[in-house]
C-alpha cells in the first residue's frame, strides 16, 4: 500500500493558497478493482476536513475520464431508436436499465472506446467516418461517493450497415449476461423505464424526462 500522497501539487488548481484546496491523499485499504482513501482538504474557511471516497484501482489519472457512456441513435426513414441494456448489478441487488457503457482502455480515445464497447454489449456497429461520435467534456458521476468521471458518446448507428440488419452478435467478457433493448425515442423513454422491473440508471432517466420535457415544448 502507497503511502501518504502530497496532492498540492496535482489538484488542478496550481495555487497552494487558493480555496477549497486538497491537500493530501491516504490510501486506507484496496481490492482488486477498487481502492478506498481518505483526504485531507481545506475547505472555503480555511478548516481542515477529510473525505472519504472509492477510486478505481485502474484509473490512469485525475486529469482523464474513466470511461464513456454511449448514447446510440439508430435513424432510417422515420425511425429514430436507441438501444439500452439491461444487466444484474449487485451493488443494487437487482438488473438495471442503461445506456451502453464500459471503461477506456490505455491509450484509448473516448470515440473508439465508445465504438467498442457498443460492439461488444450491444452487437451494433457505429459511424466513425460519416458521422464523426460526439464527445461530452468529462462529467462525474457519483462525486459525494466516488471520484469517477465519464465521457458521454453520441453515436450514429446506420441501420444500413449489413452488420447492423437482424440481431447483431454481442460480444460479452467473461461473467457479462446483458439483454439489449431497442426503445424509440419519438415514442417516449420515461414510460418505458417506469414500466419495467430493471432499476434505471439515474442519467438514463434524466435523459428520458428531458426527452419527454423537451417533446412537450414543441
Amino acid at each position: 500500500m502507497s503511502q501518504k500522497e502530497d496532492a498540492s501539487a496535482t489538484d488542478g488548481n496550481g495555487d497552494a493558497d487558493k480555496l477549497p484546496r486538497i491537500d493530501s491523499v491516504t490510501p486506507i485499504a484496496s481490492t482488486k478493482w477498487l481502492s478506498l482513501q481518505t483526504m485531507d482538504y481545506t475547505d472555503q474557511e480555511g478548516k481542515p476536513r477529510k473525505w472519504e471516497l472509492a477510486t478505481r484501482t485502474t484509473k490512469q489519472s485525475t486529469e482523464t475520464a474513466d470511461a464513456v457512456v454511449i448514447v446510440p441513435i439508430l435513424r432510417k426513414d422515420n425511425i429514430c431508436d436507441t438501444l439500452l441494456v439491461e444487466q444484474f448489478r449487485p451493488p443494487v441487488r437487482q438488473s438495471t436499465m442503461e445506456f451502453p457503457a464500459g471503461l477506456i482502455d490505455k491509450d484509448e480515445s473516448p470515440e473508439n472506446a465508445a465504438l467498442r464497447e457498443l460492439r461488444e454489449e450491444t452487437g451494433y456497429v457505429g459511424e466513425k467516418c460519416t458521422v464523426v461520435p460526439q464527445v461530452s467534456r468529462q462529467v462525474c458521476m457519483s462525486p459525494g461517493l466516488c471520484d469517477e468521471t465519464v465521457h458521454v458518446v453520441i453515436v450514429e448507428v446506420d441501420l444500413d450497415n449489413p452488420y447492423n440488419r437482424g440481431t447483431p452478435e454481442l460480444d460479452l467478457d467473461d461473467g457479462e449476461y446483458v439483454t439489449v433493448h431497442r426503445v424509440s425515442l419519438k415514442e417516449g423513454m420515461r414510460k418505458v423505464l417506469d414500466g419495467g422491473s430493471a432499476m434505471p440508471i439515474e442519467g438514463l432517466y434524466l435523459f428520458a424526462v428531458g426527452l419527454e420535457l423537451g417533446m412537450g415544448m414543441k
